[in-house]
């Protein structure tokens, strides 16, 4: 029986397939039939490769959509937790160190004056992002509260010491007077403040010579305030800041007095022309040309008052002491006065004045005065209104 397939050759495997169906079963202990030929075994083989190959194939399809897809979705989502967590830490940290800021900031105050405290506390623990942890305002919470503390405790302390006698260290800086604290605490940041101390000024007296240019011009008084400036080559340095003046002498060889006299005599007498000089006893003398008529005579009269000798007839009690007292008293003082309101003075003349100043500045301005050389280089000016000036006005 012959076997063709489709396109006429004879198909071996079908007519091997044929004999085997006409083959009569094989007995018991008989031999077992022979493999398959070589060829299906192949088919199987291929059947496996292929399947093989599939999953393969889509295992790899699998991992690229994995790795290039799934992973970075899967490691963006990780690394934003870890930020998110991370700022969160860091939120947490900044909170706890914006109220140590805020304690910091506050300590050393009075209840009263350390209101504000616990409102920034409440802020920054409500803060849900570091903008709106920055926009909490300590500074000017603790600005406020330091100088309003620092105010009443200068206005308290100004009863007790005096207005003038009021002296504020903060930082490297000194103020005296009450107006300069209260303008300084008005001004200043509350770190510097937190720092501040006001107390009594401490004080010692200092003489300082001076000739009337340097001496503010021989315009003070006793009560009157001055700065002191040493000049070097390029500026002139505040050495003494608001020194009290508390007296003043001058030199007794620079008073001295004199006058005209005319005089109408009446009578007969002869007439002579000529100068020559007349004692009076020592007392004072006349001097000069001299003119003795009929009817009268003209004399200019000078002399002079030495106050250092009769100070030393009143203290040996050869001038009645409470008379000399009574004449001289502040004649200084009001031989300045005078010069002031008649706007007329000795330019040549020399002070001694003694100043109220604090020790660390007495130092500077002694050490200063030591050689004429280095005087000659010290400024005495005004550093507040003296009270002449308010009756001028």
């Amino acid at each position: 029986m012959a076997y063709r397939t489709e396109s006429g050759a004879e198909d071996i495997v079908s007519r091997l397939e044929a004999l085997r169906k006409r083959a009569p079963p094989r007995e018991e202990g008989a031999p077992a039939a022979p493999s398959p030929p070589p060829d299906d075994r192949r088919r199987k083989i291929y059947r496996i490769v292929g399947i093989a190959v599939i999953i393969i194939i889509i295992f790899g399809l699998f991992f690229a959509g994995y790795k290039l897809i799934i992973k970075p979705i899967e490691e963006e989502a990780k690394l934003a937790e870890e930020k998110a967590i991370k700022a969160r830490e860091a939120l947490v940290q900044a909170k706890n160190q914006k109220i140590a800021e805020i304690e910091q900031a506050f300590s050393g105050l009075p209840t009263k004056y350390a209101t504000e405290k616990d409102e920034l506390i409440a802020q920054v623990k409500a803060a849900k992002n570091m903008g709106e942890l920055n926009a909490v305002d300590i500074r000017g919470a603790a600005n406020r509260a330091w100088r309003a503390y620092l105010s009443d405790e200068a206005a308290a302390k100004k009863e007790v010491f005096g207005e003038d006698r009021m002296l504020m260290t903060a930082g490297n800086q000194t103020y005296k007077g009450y107006s300069k604290i209260i303008s300084a605490i008005s001004s200043l940041d509350f770190t510097l403040l937190k720092g501040a101390v006001i107390e009594q000024m401490r004080t010692i007296f200092v003489p300082v010579r001076l000739p009337r240019d340097q001496a503010a011009g021989g315009f003070i008084m006793p009560g009157d305030f001055v700065n002191i400036y040493y000049k070097n080559k390029t500026e002139a340095v505040e050495i003494v800041t608001d020194a009290q003046v508390i007296a003043i002498l001058r030199a007794t060889a620079s008073i001295s007095l004199s006058e005209k006299e005319n005089k109408i005599i009446s009578g007969q007498g002869g007439e002579a022309k000529g100068e020559g000089t007349i004692s009076t006893g020592g007392v004072s003398s006349l001097t000069g040309p001299i003119s003795i008529g009929v009817r009268q005579s003209s004399s200019s009269t000078t002399y002079t008052v030495d106050l250092k000798e009769v100070q030393k007839a009143a203290a040996a009690n050869k001038i009645d002491p409470t008379y000399i007292e009574e004449v001289l008293r502040n004649y200084g003082i009001k031989l300045s006065r005078l010069e002031i309101e008649s706007q007329v003075g000795d330019f040549d003349e020399e002070y001694l004045i003694l100043l109220e100043m604090r020790e660390e500045e007495a130092k500077a301005l002694i050490s200063k005065s030591l050689s004429d050389k280095e005087r000659a280089n010290l400024q005495m000016v005004l550093s507040k209104p003296s009270p002449w000036m308010a009756q001028e006005r």
